[in-house]
């Protein structure tokens, strides 16, 4: 009898251990599961901010077609045939107009001078679809040791505010255009009876 009770405890027992190691390790399944994605920490703050005055007086689609070349060089001579090339086309809008204030004079009964500051960029902006796609690229027969094209940096150094001064003298009639007609409407909506002449510092 004493015999089968001691059977019978290490039944027990060993169920008792089974059942404990098996929900440990139904525990450290499902906790492998739950944290195999991984934890992102984010730490954001807020450096300056600037009131602004800009107005942007006209908008401008632009297309880039930017081809760029890389070779290896020894002791500052190029390698022969190590020439890499990367064909790529960027597609954003350019935003002209100015960051300043006008100066607004009466210069008669009903008949006011407004001077319009130099115009800047205002900003860049890419497209939503298809900003920018390397469309081609090309090694020549020793190309292995050449660095690939550094497509960001180009796409980065296209998009800085001096890349895009050639479209302000580009579209400098256009932009001088637009900023009459809206100084103009702008005193209509105060008085359509006002007269306005818009002048402009180059």
């Amino acid at each position: 009898m004493k015999v089968l009770k001691s059977i019978f405890s290490f039944k027990v027992y060993v169920w008792i251990l089974v059942v404990v190691c098996a929900g440990f390790a139904a525990m450290w399944f499902i906790g492998s599961k739950q944290s195999s994605d991984p934890k992102l920490q984010i730490n954001s703050q807020v450096k300056y901010i600037e009131k602004v005055e800009e107005v942007v007086f006209l908008n401008a689609g632009i297309q880039k077609v930017i081809k760029a070349s890389d070779s290896s060089k020894v002791f500052g001579v190029e390698i022969p045939f190590s020439k890499k090339t990367a064909l790529i086309i960027m597609n954003y809008k350019a935003k002209f107009g100015i960051k300043k204030k006008v100066n607004i004079k009466q210069s008669g009964e009903g008949s006011y001078i407004v001077t319009v500051p130099k115009f800047e960029v205002i900003g860049i902006e890419l497209v939503e679809k298809n900003p920018y796609e390397l469309y081609d690229t090309d090694g020549e027969l020793l190309s292995l040791g050449t660095k690939d094209i550094d497509t960001a940096k180009l796409v980065s150094k296209e998009l800085s505010n001096k890349s895009q001064k050639q479209y302000l003298e580009q579209y400098g009639d256009a932009i001088k255009e637009s900023a009459t007609e809206y100084y103009k409407n702008l005193f209509a909506s105060i008085d359509d009876s006002l007269r306005v002449k818009v002048e402009f510092k180059d």
